[in-house]
């Protein structure tokens, strides 16, 4: 085998790999020609696929995965705040409390866009991290919220931080990850983490000590996340010609000469897709639904006569259970590369659920009902994510804007998930 092949220079920005000479003193990196005739199956022999695949999930998906449940916990921990006394504590009354969920999301579906089409331009191991930072450091200053007005001005502040952190991991992994494997690892995202908390004496302890965690986290990640498979120095010159060139057969990778540029046309593209439009409708949908659960959860099952601490422990079976439905469903359909009937079963499990939520009284199958909600929730998100980055593959910043229109209008529903659980309606929540 001709392995001078793999130590070419780059030649007009045509090349998508890069080797890496390592020696006491220095690391040089040069780049590899990657023609599409580039005979893969030359490195075959010296590529092990399995350990590949387990480098790229340790360094990237599980990176992503935990920099998520962060993001989740920050998010939605003013749920778990209220069962701590958030109400009592900052006088709130009537919706206010309802108005300070909806206004995250004006500054997260405003922001969603914007961020993926300058993603490339500061590189996703800079911007994600970046934008943890900033709302790590908003959720420490929540513990020191005194009245209503402050709450809205500190969720806006949230929304914004975090609006960029979903859609760019998103657009990552898509870079990472063949469309075959796209629906299993966007379902590794859609857990939730709860019934983690304890009964702290204050409620301001539960923005403190979560802020402070997601902190010292986005820190790490400035050194951890990796940027695009072209220039991964965590894997060897043959791992990464191997994995670039079957990326580019799957129009999953980046030419040298597209890794920094935004191409505004692509939002022009985009536009004038007809498909995009009803994977917005989709996303407003499965939007209402999930930000739902995501936000009430603990509040359904404290109605239905559960004391507090003991709410926030039961939110954790459905939410476990969900997401191993969720991952073998999404398994299923990559392997059977199918994507439409596996939708259409995940949004039969998330009707179940909430028809049983709104027309059962046995407190037993009420709590069973929150199994079929978050199994069908959790099952529609990433294969809509994976259907989305599968229907707008190239190019790549219209890949980026498409995920990002469609998270922005599934929390645009997020206003409304806001607003369907007021206190007054409570325990049945069927007005």
């Amino acid at each position: 085998m001709d392995i001078s092949r793999t130590n070419k220079p780059m030649i007009d920005g045509t090349s998508t790999t890069e080797g890496i000479v390592r020696n006491s003193n220095e690391i040089s990196i040069y780049s590899t020609t990657n023609d599409d005739d580039f005979p893969q199956q030359t490195l075959q022999p010296l590529v092990d696929k399995k350990k590949l695949i387990r480098k790229i999930d340790f360094r990237l998906l599980l990176t992503l995965v935990v920099m998520y449940g962060l993001a989740c916990l920050d998010r939605t921990n003013i749920g778990n705040a209220r069962l701590a006394g958030l109400e009592n504590n900052l006088g709130l009354y009537g919706n206010q409390f309802q108005l300070s969920l909806a206004v995250f999301y004006i500054g997260y579906v405003l922001f969603e866009i914007p961020s993926n089409m300058v993603i490339k331009k500061f590189t996703p191991s800079k911007w994600i991290p970046a934008l943890m930072v900033v709302w790590s450091v908003v959720i420490c200053c929540m513990a020191a919220v005194k009245d209503f007005s402050e709450l809205i001005a500190t969720r806006l502040l949230l929304g914004i931080a975090e609006s960029g952190f979903t859609p760019g991991a998103f657009f990552l992994m898509s870079m990472w990850y063949k469309r075959s494997q796209c629906a299993w690892t966007s379902g590794l995202f859609y857990y939730e983490i709860y019934g983690r908390k304890r009964e702290f004496g204050r409620m301001e302890m539960v923005f403190l000590l979560e802020g402070l965690a997601t902190f010292i986290f986005s820190l790490a990640s400035f050194f951890i996340l990796p940027n695009f498979p072209e220039t991964a120095t965590f894997l060897t010159v043959q791992e990464r010609d191997y994995w670039v060139t079957s990326l580019r057969k799957d129009d999953c990778t980046l030419n040298v000469s597209q890794r920094h540029k935004i191409d505004h046309h692509s939002l022009y593209l985009v536009v004038k897709d007809s498909k995009i439009y009803i994977a917005m409708l989709i996303g407003i949908f499965l939007g209402t639904a999930l930000n739902s659960i995501a936000l009430y959860l603990p509040t359904v099952i404290y109605s239905m006569g559960f004391d507090p601490l003991k709410s926030q422990l039961l939110t954790v079976p459905p939410y476990f259970t969900g997401w191993c439905i969720s991952l073998a469903i999404t398994l299923h359909s990559d392997k059977a590369e199918e994507r439409s009937f596996h939708l259409i079963f995940g949004g039969c499990l998330a009707i179940i659920g909430f028809f049983g939520l709104a027309m059962i009284e046995n407190i037993n199958l009420l709590y069973v009902s929150t199994f079929f909600c978050t199994a069908g929730v959790s099952t529609v998100a990433p294969l809509s994510v994976a259907w989305v980055s599968g229907i707008f593959s190239i190019p790549h910043d219209k890949r980026a804007i498409a995920l990002a229109m469609l998270i922005a209008f599934g929390n645009i529903s997020g206003v409304l998930a806001s607003m369907l659980y007021p206190t007054n309606d409570g325990p049945r929540y069927c007005k």
